[in-house]
């Protein structure tokens, strides 16, 4: 079972930052996930929230700031050491990152609630430059977008986010041409679920998993992947 490091390791570190990331790649994770959204400039950047209120010293959306106003503001968690690894950073920032790693790299595509007209663009022209299409699975809750990607000639893996029970949705996600699906916890609640899953063809990965007898029970489910905050060697689990 692969372990993915939700928002970076961001029990250790704050969310969706620097430091977050370079913690994931130290803790011995398979694979990051990040969630990217643009500036009133239109620089893809990395953070959650389409707000910057809960995570960071501002008030406002993502889209109403620059890049250069974004980065003024400083993380409202402690800052260890250096304060730029818990700005928000840009997609180029954490991908040069993660380029130097082996780690997989889930970049979700945050653009159900805010359009965020030509991300899809953007974040492949990043992924194409630096050669990462390999290691890369773009997802999103957006399906719309799901399908833009791949009319932009994205051939590389695609991922279904949802938060919902869905009634025999494989020939669905079949149509859509995705080859993961990505639920919350609670679809483990469906019987079959991930055997009927891969059956179909489809890999699971579930969010978010952070403890011992949640992660005990993907492993028994045969679950593909899980995100955690918290980011431990597979040894000690």
């Amino acid at each position: 079972m692969e372990i993915w490091a939700h928002r970076g390791a961001s029990a250790r570190q704050p969310e969706n930052t620097i430091a977050a990331f370079a913690a994931a790649m130290e803790a011995g994770a398979d694979g990051v996930e990040l969630d990217v959204q643009l500036t009133s400039d239109g620089v893809p950047v990395v953070i959650h929230d389409e707000t910057v209120d809960r995570t960071h010293a501002g008030t406002g959306g993502v889209s109403s700031f620059t890049l250069a106003q974004l980065q003024k503001l400083r993380s409202r968690s402690k800052p260890k050491g250096d304060p730029t690894v818990t700005r928000i950073p840009t997609l180029a920032e954490v991908l040069d990152l993660l380029a130097a790693g082996n780690q997989l790299i889930n970049v979700e595509l945050k653009n159900s609630v805010k359009p965020y007209k030509g991300l899809e663009k953007k974040v492949l022209t990043l992924v194409s430059e630096r050669k990462l299409g390999a290691r890369v699975v773009l997802s999103s809750f957006n399906h719309y977008s799901l399908q833009r990607l791949r009319e932009r000639g994205w051939t590389g893996e695609l991922a279904a986010v949802h938060d919902g029970m869905l009634r025999e949705a494989w020939r669905y996600f079949r149509e859509l041409d995705v080859q993961a699906v990505h639920p919350p916890r609670h679809v483990l609640m469906v019987p079959g679920f991930v055997t009927r899953a891969h059956r179909a063809g489809f890999k699971i990965r579930v969010w978010t998993v952070n403890n011992a007898a949640q992660r005990q029970r993907c492993v028994r489910l045969g679950v593909d992947g899980i995100f955690t905050d918290v980011v431990k060697p597979k040894p000690s689990w």
